[in-house]
């Protein structure tokens, strides 16, 4: 049986108002608690998925890169913020820094120390920059 419980936690730093999503994946055998600000990216791994958070912890977890999407879809409180990339990748587009088709690389950044190079296929690569793209085109087009 697999339950997943998600908790939201509303705190107060000096000057800012923190939300902290946190995914609890139990299995037959184990639980494991997941932060899902903090994921970077998931990966698959044949019947498992490996997720990445953005400072480099890694945990694996016995759920399927497409279960992995349905889990974090279900839980986005309104952002869409977690973007399938073929069939092995599961990324956050928050982190994302850099995107580069040619060279066929994505930096994933939290602006500060802690970075992420992953190798994509360039025509994923292309696409989603184009997407981003449209995207802003659209934006600006209804701020005038």
């Amino acid at each position: 049986m697999m339950w997943i419980l998600r908790f939201s936690f509303r705190g107060n730093t000096s000057n800012a108002s923190v939300l902290m999503s946190k995914l609890y994946l139990n299995t037959r055998d184990e639980m494991t608690c997941v932060e899902t600000d903090m994921i970077s990216l998931v990966k698959a791994d044949g019947n498992y998925s490996n997720i990445y958070y953005i400072n480099g912890r890694e945990i694996r977890v016995t759920f399927a890169i497409s279960k992995m999407e349905e889990i974090l879809r279900s839980q986005n409180d309104g952002r869409n913020r977690f973007v399938r990339f073929g069939r092995s990748f599961i990324l956050n587009h928050y982190y994302i820094f850099k995107i580069s088709p040619l060279k066929q690389t994505l930096i994933l950044s939290d602006g500060g120390t802690n970075n992420m190079k992953v190798t994509l296929p360039k025509k994923l690569l292309k696409a989603y920059k184009d997407a981003i793209l449209l995207r802003m085109e659209r934006q600006n087009d209804n701020k005038i």
